[in-house]
């Protein structure tokens, strides 16, 4: 199923190419053999015909274009001062735009596939994982108000299996391999020589404060996990299909609720206008993120529906990578990391890379 093989792919955001006329919607796209794919018979297809690589390119280029653009974006917005040397941290009302976005694209998805009228879905469960989702999202851009760099903050994320992997041992009794400790161990390891490498361009207390809301962040994810595991088997067991829009649209949605919530009570909304107001750039960045962030979410659908899901993570594994070195090189920090730094990066890609090998 295309919208489990999501859960695996890409957070719906760490977050989601191409024209609207290139992308199929699930419902209608041409299913293609991966790369390496076992047929019916039992025989090993090899290779990709033009068509194929054709469309691998089309979504690997939307993964990589719209969720690299999205991380710039999500970095400079954090950077930005006003001319009265404030900075912009209304976090919630960063979040409501961007799960608006990914309703209305997912809306449109929805009526494109005619599943509009399914409403027999466990709201919930749906609900559960949208206000831990989104209160990941909160907590990675907190963490980046906070003061920690885009770099180590998109690394540190990277180890979201770490808490996966503690809550499925304890509540689950599942059992991992040396290959996946030693891979965990090297995302958080590599993660924490990149923040001892660049750490002397930050104060203690901002960079204190961004590792706590990242460490949350990955804790909201391992409890999303669970979640969305608990969805997935009462769907099957009550035979309810949960198409990928529909997820996209109803996750976002109480994403979307949520955010409000929060940034009504934190009076976030008026702050953030009042920023944006006296700022345009910022407005048009948080209106250009959303996008990024659903256009992205679309090519990641694109690419499930041709492929699976060991194509699409090998994609959105090595965006991470670029992401980073795009981040250093552009601000500056690949002169500042240092050997520890750069051993450290070595290393958590390392980690990171496990995920496709």
């Amino acid at each position: 199923e295309a919208a489990q093989a999501f859960f695996a792919c890409e957070e719906t955001f760490d977050v989601y190419p191409i024209t609207s006329t290139s992308l199929f919607p699930l419902s209608s796209a041409p299913t293609m053999a991966p790369a390496e794919s076992t047929l019916n018979n039992g025989e090993v297809k090899k290779g990709l015909t033009a068509a194929q690589r054709l469309q691998m390119a089309q979504g690997a280029a939307g993964i990589y274009f719209f969720f690299i653009q999205y991380g710039k974006f999500q970095e400079s917005i954090f950077k930005y001062k006003s001319a009265d040397g404030k900075k912009f941290n209304a976090v919630w009302f960063m979040q409501l735009i961007d799960a608006l976005a990914n309703v209305l694209l997912a809306l449109a998805g929805r009526a494109y596939e005619g599943s509009l009228s399914n409403s027999n879905l466990p709201q919930q469960l749906l609900a559960m994982s949208g206000l831990g989702q989104v209160m990941s999202k909160y907590c990675l851009s907190a963490s980046l108000a906070a003061g920690l760099s885009f770099p180590v903050a998109t690394l540190a994320k990277s180890a979201k299996m770490v808490p996966v992997m503690i809550g499925s041992l304890i509540f689950g009794g599942q059992t991992f391999s040396t290959r996946q400790i030693s891979q965990a161990a090297a995302i958080v390891g590599g993660t924490s020589l990149v923040t001892l490498g660049e750490g002397s361009g930050k104060s203690g207390s901002n960079s204190a404060a961004g590792i706590a809301f990242v460490l949350a962040a990955l804790g909201c994810d391992g409890l999303v996990g669970g979640v969305q595991k608990r969805l997935k088997v009462q769907c099957k067991a009550q035979n309810r299909k949960l198409g990928p829009y529909e997820m996209m649209f109803w996750t976002n949605f109480w994403m979307a609720v949520a955010a409000f919530a929060f940034a009504s009570v934190k009076g976030e909304l008026k702050s953030g206008m009042d920023y944006c107001k006296a700022n345009p750039t910022i407005m048009k960045q948080l209106v250009k993120l959303g996008l990024c962030g659903a256009m992205g979410q679309a090519a990641i659908f694109y690419t499930i529906s041709n492929f699976d899901s060991v194509v699409c993570t090998a994609i959105t594994t090595t965006r991470k990578l670029i992401s980073v070195l795009i981040s250093l090189a552009e601000g500056g920090g690949a002169s500042k990391l240092g050997p520890i730094g750069w051993a450290g990066l070595g290393i958590a890609s390392v980690g990171i890379m496990g995920e496709v090998a």
